[in-house]
């Protein structure tokens, strides 16, 4: 009886440095969604009177790729009615290529964003082009 006490309590360490292991990495893995920039839509632009919509730059999950050297973040672009945390629109995830990883407000602070009848276009200053077609995100989708 003594014995199978012994097992019994090593299996339930294990069994509880697992569950731990699982809720730590869960923890670690849930996204921020801290807006870091946001373009509004102009009042001369009109889509389909919901308005106005938001491009947003948004701070996802944790990014291991580079684990142990380096953890960093996803990001993705929202577009949407929510002036905050973004809860219900057009999402794409995107990589940004600044300087500063790890702190990207700066190198977006000189991005560009272009609202047409067609939808939205964000010019980075590395020369990267993103167009949304404004079929992507009225109406909420």
């Amino acid at each position: 009886m003594h014995k199978a006490w012994k097992i019994a309590k090593i299996l339930l360490y294990v069994l509880g440095s697992f569950v731990l292991a699982l809720v730590i990495t869960f923890i670690l893995h849930l996204p921020s969604h801290k807006v870091i920039a946001q373009w509004k839509q102009p009042a001369e632009i009109k889509y389909d009177g919901r308005g106005p919509y938001y491009m947003s730059v948004v701070e996802d999950d944790l990014d291991w790729r580079g684990f142990p050297l380096h953890i960093g973040r996803n990001y993705f672009i929202y577009l949407g009615r929510d002036a905050g945390t973004p809860s219900y629109g057009h999402m794409i995830k995107y990589s940004f290529h600044s300087d500063d990883l790890d702190n990207p407000a700066p190198f977006l602070s000189k991005a560009k964003v272009q609202w047409t009848a067609e939808g939205v276009l964000l010019e980075l200053s590395s020369g990267h082009r993103l167009f949304v077609p404004k079929a992507m995100f009225i109406g909420g989708r």
